[in-house]
């Protein structure tokens, strides 16, 4: 191996040594408690297991209206995140009473949820509580959900929500437009991407969900799916062009237009080079892999669907976004998160490197996938997309104003990291 260049961090360094000895990731002490490979649980040491949802306070960066939407816009690379405290203004709605009336539960009490305007917290008689969900998926997407999640806990995966089945053993009841099921509640806080410990918990528990679901098939097919990364970056590069353009082209701009346009190059500039990662044939051949023989991931990695139990185990909920897919995806929505909260600092990568190779060893073409999906300015993307789309909000201004802040130290990592990879082997 080359030695080290010196204008290399020290972390840098020392996550380099790391990755060319694979097995020191189950014994290495990285100087702090959340670097550490964590153990199996037993299941017993798991608590109940829940779907509830809390507003993340770092992601109002788009309008009420198009909350939805843009959540929709790419179920593949990357889920967006909930909606601000606006888009939740309107008064929940009660579930039917005849959805409840299908579950053996004898429910004593049920309560809104207090960020998550579809759920609804039930109590029984014995004080256990459920978290009870109106969605709009499909009864198949539903089935092929439970199935699963079932199948993960076969492998020995159980750091989820399981689905609570009515008195006729079904995963969800339909009831005119929508689709219910109701989870086991989990006893946890949303997970802390800006601590290494959290992030580090949260990197383990997706591996291992990715791992458990290699062999599952299901035959409900979603309308899009994850593992066509180029096309969809392709797709989302257009769509930032075109909204450059609309800005430029306004006569009044405002302070927001401005912004956009000040950074027009250098986000262009970072989305042809994430492109041009995807291209490479290494690159291809990991996600050819992948689409054939990968599990399913989360792909709606944010700390409320992350929770950080008293045990010190992250247990996942919400799977509703999940898929088969590249587990590059879930890697790279953790590490962006949790480097767009912690200022890029780069133990927050090597909490997160570290456990996804503690359950399979990270190859050189998936850091680089991973690499690439950092690369893309996918946050001054939905943000624009948000703001042109469906509407302005003036959480995105400031949000948009925080990444132009830290585009430096962004990409000070990003090219340590290159740096780094391309030594890997040597």
């Amino acid at each position: 191996m080359k030695s080290q260049k010196p204008n290399l961090p020290d972390w840098m360094q020392h996550l380099l040594a790391e990755f060319l000895s694979p097995p020191a990731f189950l014994v290495h002490q990285a100087g702090a408690t959340a670097s550490q490979a964590p153990p199996e649980p037993s299941r017993e040491s798991l608590p109940a297991a829940s779907g509830q949802a809390v507003i993340d306070n770092d992601t109002a960066t788009r309008g009420a209206r198009g909350a939805a939407e843009v959540r929709s816009a790419a179920p593949g690379a990357d889920a967006a995140e909930p909606p601000t405290a606006s888009a939740m203004s309107h008064p929940p709605r009660p579930i039917p009473q005849a959805v409840v009336s299908k579950y053996d539960l004898a429910i004593e009490s049920r309560h809104p949820h207090e960020a998550h305007g579809d759920l609804e917290i039930w109590t029984d008689a014995k004080g256990r509580r459920y978290a009870a969900k109106r969605s709009s998926i499909s009864p198949a997407h539903c089935r092929a959900m439970a199935q699963c999640l079932r199948h993960a806990k076969q492998q020995g995966f159980t750091k989820f929500a399981p689905f609570v089945t009515t008195a006729t053993g079904a995963s969800y009841v339909r009831h005119g437009d929508f689709t219910y099921y109701v989870t086991e509640w989990v006893s946890g806080q949303p997970a802390n991407f800006a601590l290494p410990e959290h992030v580090a918990q949260t990197a383990y528990t997706l591996a291992q969900f990715h791992e458990a679901t290699r062999r599952f098939e299901s035959e409900w097919q979603p309308d899009e799916p994850a593992d066509d990364v180029f096309g969809l970056f392709q797709a989302r590069l257009r769509d930032l062009r075109q909204m450059c353009l609309r800005a430029d082209r306004k006569k009044e701009k405002d302070t927001f237009d401005q912004l956009l346009l000040s950074l027009r190059e250098d986000l262009q500039r970072d989305a042809g080079e994430s492109l041009a990662l995807l291209e490479d044939r290494d690159v291809i051949a990991y996600l050819e892999e992948e689409r054939s023989s990968g599990g399913w991931c989360h792909l709606d990695v944010i700390p409320a669907n992350c929770l950080y139990t008293p045990q010190h185990q992250v247990v996942l909920i919400d799977f509703e976004l999940a898929r088969k897919a590249p587990r590059a995806l879930d890697m790279a929505h953790l590490l962006r998160r949790s480097l767009e909260r912690g200022s890029w600092d780069g133990h927050l990568a090597y909490a997160c490197f570290l456990h996804f190779d503690a359950v399979r060893a990270i190859a050189k073409e998936e850091y680089r996938t991973v690499e690439a999906i950092l690369r893309f300015p996918y946050l001054p993307w939905r943000i624009a997309h948000a703001r042109y789309h469906f509407g302005a909000d003036p959480a995105q201004l400031e949000a948009l104003q925080r990444y132009a802040m830290q585009e430096e130290k962004r990409h000070a990592f990003l090219r340590s990291l290159r740096e780094q990879v391309e030594h890997l082997g040597e």
